[in-house]
């Protein structure tokens, strides 16, 4: 693990290679962020949060005393695919977020990563356990309608609900006590391959297990992954 003190300036170096992955979510829901060297982005590393946007998606993380960095071997049968990755990991209360368990309206999304995204209308689909709120952002009436009827209800329970959201495509944002990641790309078919860059996945069948994190990652007891990062295989992962 590294000290505290050196957690963030571990991200900061990762954030400035564009070849790095980050991932945010819990087992069974979570949100991609990637990008190419090529592609234009909006890059911030600063001493007091972190941010990159890309016409794709965005990533922003915020420094927290209390943040260690777990490095870890991705588990694997296949030697190609036990690539090295971090989590950056908070204790339990401190990770702890609203822990709504059904489709919840919270507003405008004041703290979006772009202006012009900041009236459009959050809701949290109720999924993320209490440290992650997976949410969805959008201006289209149909599904701000469809939503706010579901409140109160799970999104997988919600009639028409997630036929409404496949149909809208909403901007996808999912937030820890770390940060947060936003997915602008459309959402595939249920049958279609995820897109190349940011993109998000919500998987039922995990869901249902209500794990923070798969169980062969080796979390400490009492913490929580805020934050993955998924550095280009053979880079360095320690400390800055």
């Amino acid at each position: 693990m590294t000290e505290p003190t050196s957690t963030f300036a571990t991200l900061q170096r990762h954030a400035r290679d564009a070849a790095t992955g980050w991932s945010l979510g819990i087992f069974g829901a979570i949100a991609e962020f990637m990008r190419v060297g090529e592609e234009p982005a909006r890059v911030r590393v600063e001493d007091v949060r972190i941010e990159i946007v890309t016409d794709r998606g965005g990533l922003r993380v915020l420094p927290d005393d209390a943040a260690i960095i777990l490095v870890y071997e991705m588990p694997s049968r296949h030697e190609a695919r036990r690539v090295r990755a971090l989590a950056a990991c908070l204790p339990m209360e401190r990770a702890a977020r609203a822990g709504r368990s059904a489709v919840t309206e919270i507003g405008p999304d004041a703290a979006a990563l772009r202006e012009e995204d900041r009236d459009a209308v959050l809701f949290d689909l109720g999924i993320g356990l209490g440290t992650v709120e997976a949410c969805i952002r959008t201006r289209a009436p149909e599904l701000i309608t469809a939503l706010r009827a579901a409140q109160g209800e799970t999104l997988f329970d919600a009639p028409g609900l997630i036929g409404a959201v496949l149909a809208n495509a909403p901007h996808r944002v999912f937030v820890s006590a770390l940060g947060r990641i936003e997915v602008y790309q459309a959402i595939p078919s249920v049958d279609g391959r995820s897109p190349d860059g940011p993109h998000t996945h919500v998987l039922p069948r995990l869901l249902a297990h209500r794990r923070t994190h798969a169980a062969n990652i080796p979390i400490p007891d009492g913490w929580v992954p805020c934050l993955s990062i998924h550095p280009p295989h053979g880079a360095a992962v320690g400390r800055a």
